[in-house]
């Protein structure tokens, strides 16, 4: 489309590398400007435009392509209405809500309930269905969802290195991380492999525990034991946090109200940032009547932010998970005064009724609060030009960052009350919640190392199978256990085609990183004024301007660590721990 051919115009790059040629020119320009001169010059190489006619004309066709794949991967996601019939009988242990408003069909002269492949649903059966045929039904389903997407996957790992070949990179990892925090594909399987080596004496520790307790629960049953399968790991990494912490999550979903949570987390970001955030009541420009919009000024009222735009309810064919998109990027006008960016916030939460309004997992409000970091980057950033696009990794790294307010009471009594009412979350409850976090936290962050490691190897050697060795890679790292099952959860990997491909490592080492900002500058105050407006000046503010390195480091004072991050998850470093790179 329009963007690649304007990515691809052989007279703008002449012109940016005559500027950048220009020894005078460059010298007399602010750093800002010079930065957005030898961004320009290496996007355009990075696109091409150096090469011949045919190799530009290949570039840009594969450009195009993958574009198309891309897209038809997300809407086979988002449109799927794969489904799966069982009993009541099949759904024994399931909470009294599954079951309100669900569709029935006949199957074989026996009423069944219609249980979607989707997420929302599938995980409540992989965590309360008594019956393993039960869970083994509902997990291969949904671990089967779009197996079209297997085909659209692969070509794009492939068209993913020919471009890379053309633009003379040994690899598309080593393209894609070029532009990254981490840089090589070396050095993310040089962290990946690091932490492997931590976690998984843990990790074998977590699940010899989940295997007790299957164990003791098949016994009574009078079932015979053979091992934690996928389809177990739901129910069981629940009950061991359970165990440990002593946490009801039924309780617990009760302090999470959406239409409550969001409100006193848009004030917790807004008194930590230095912001106002006012509903605009009454506004026709959006794209659905859910839609809600927020307007962001300074505490002060000196100046307008941006606009916000939350589109969080279910309907037909909709994105199904929490992300962010940036409508309009803020910018310098040419006059000096400032174009202020949009952004908007898409979920897919159940809609609330009129007697119960929808209750968030801990995990849900977890992916709210990171998303919402993910608006507040968008809108505090004030760099002078909009094309300084920030890199994946470290966009994670500042929308993470707040996500440690689940974990802390402080925070938590701030927003979390109870649905009825009004109250606080109990002290006594946010205890048991932050406990509840170490445990099978090692079995937890193997598979996001394995999903990174996962995708350096499809995208360094592009002769795998990319469906198996998911699979082989799941078990191999994660512990993962699929038994007989054929599965391929490779075609619902959407951040591999969501601009995560070769970055997916992003996300780990956004943990490290994360945690240690958190516990360095808001342990002691978790919406420390001081700190949040040092994060919002050194790392919010600068945007694609600066080194993202030098915006770390100096909020920090230092370079970033991985000790608090594996502190938090249960492990106690060693002090020669390397830091992150």
């Amino acid at each position: 489309g329009f963007a690649v051919e304007r990515d691809m115009h052989a007279g703008a790059f002449a012109a940016v590398r005559a500027v950048l040629n220009n020894y005078d020119e460059m010298s007399g320009l602010d750093p800002e400007d010079q930065r957005l001169v030898e961004h320009m010059e290496k996007q355009f190489r990075r696109n091409g435009v150096q090469l011949g006619a045919e190799q530009r004309q290949r570039v840009s066709w594969i450009d195009k392509r993958l574009g198309k794949l891309e897209i038809d991967f997300v809407r086979n996601i988002s449109q799927d209405k794969s489904c799966v019939l069982l009993s009541c009988q099949e759904l024994d242990g399931l909470p009294a809500e599954f079951f309100s408003n669900r569709k029935v069909k006949l199957s074989d002269g026996i009423k069944k309930l219609v249980v979607a492949t989707r997420p929302a649903d599938i995980k409540l059966v992989l965590q309360h269905a008594t019956s393993e045929a039960t869970r083994k039904t509902a997990y291969v389903a949904h671990a089967n969802r779009c197996p079209e997407n297997i085909a659209l996957l692969r070509e794009a790992v492939d068209l993913r290195l020919e471009k890379a070949t053309l633009l003379g990179y040994a690899s598309y990892a080593e393209y894609a991380l070029e532009d990254s925090m981490i840089k090589t594909p070396g050095a993310v399987v040089e962290m990946e492999m690091d932490l492997v080596a931590k976690l998984l004496p843990l990790a074998r520790k977590e699940m010899a525990q989940l295997c007790a307790l299957k164990r003791e629960e098949q016994e009574a049953a009078g079932l015979t034991f053979t091992g934690i399968y996928e389809w177990d790991y739901n129910r069981y990494t629940a009950q061991a946090a359970a165990q440990q912490s002593k946490l009801d999550v039924g309780q617990v979903k009760e302090y999470f109200a959406l239409e409550m949570v969001l409100p006193g987390v848009l004030q917790l970001y807004a008194s930590t940032l230095g912001l106002n955030i006012v509903e605009a009541n009454g506004c026709s420009d959006v794209w659905h009547p859910r839609v809600q919009h927020y307007r962001v000024w300074e505490a002060d009222g000196s100046a307008f932010i941006g606009d916000v735009l939350l589109d969080l309810y279910e309907r037909p064919d909709k994105y199904q998970e929490v992300a962010v998109w940036p409508i309009r990027p803020g910018f310098e006008r040419e006059d000096g005064s400032r174009e202020t960016p949009v952004s908007a916030l898409v979920a897919s939460f159940p809609e609330p009724t009129a007697a119960v309004p929808h209750l968030l997992s801990h995990n849900s409000a977890i992916s709210l609060v990171q998303a919402l970091g993910h608006i507040f980057q968008n809108l505090c950033a004030k760099s002078k030009w909009a094309c300084c696009k920030l890199p994946r990794d470290y966009m994670t790294i500042s929308a993470q960052m707040f996500t440690q307010w689940m974990w802390q009471p402080a925070a938590l009594r701030t927003f979390a009350r109870h649905y009825q009412t009004n109250e606080p979350i109990p002290e006594e409850l946010c205890a048991r919640l932050a406990a509840a976090k170490a445990p099978n936290s090692a079995l937890k962050e193997l598979r996001q190392v394995f999903r990174g490691l996962y995708d350096i190897d499809i995208h360094t050697n592009g002769n795998f199978d990319v469906r198996s060795h998911y699979n082989e890679v799941a078990a191999r790292v994660a512990l993962v256990n699929n038994g007989d099952a054929d599965v391929g959860k490779a075609a619902t990997l959407a951040h591999l085609m969501e601009g995560y491909s070769g970055l997916y490592a992003s996300f780990m080492l956004a943990a490290m990183a994360s945690s240690d900002m958190f516990e360095s500058r808001f342990a002691t105050d978790i919406a420390s004024p001081r700190a949040g407006a040092d994060f919002r000046a050194e790392v919010l503010q600068p945007g694609g301007s600066r080194d993202p390195a030098t915006s770390i480091e100096r909020f920090l004072g230092r370079q970033p660590t991985s000790q608090a991050f594996l502190t938090s998850i249960g492990l106690h470093p060693v002090s020669h721990t390397r830091d992150v790179e």
